[in-house]
């Protein structure tokens, strides 16, 4: 599955200002782990796993 998310990442159009396509395509990918998703103001997804365990790790990527 992270082999077909990962083509899937790179054959949807995001470009700057229209990166909404790859928002979705990250939420539905996290959906298959993640407790809670949220996307902010700016666009960034966040997906949280055991929002309440320690410790706390962030992943991050741009």
């Amino acid at each position: 599955m992270p082999d077909q998310f990962l083509t899937e990442l790179l054959q949807t159009a995001g470009t700057s200002g229209g990166e909404q396509a790859v928002q979705q395509v990250v939420r539905d990918f996290a959906q298959s782990f993640a407790d809670e998703i949220t996307t902010d103001l700016h666009g960034n997804v966040m997906a949280a796993v055991n929002n309440a365990g320690t410790p706390t790790i962030m992943l991050d990527a741009h």
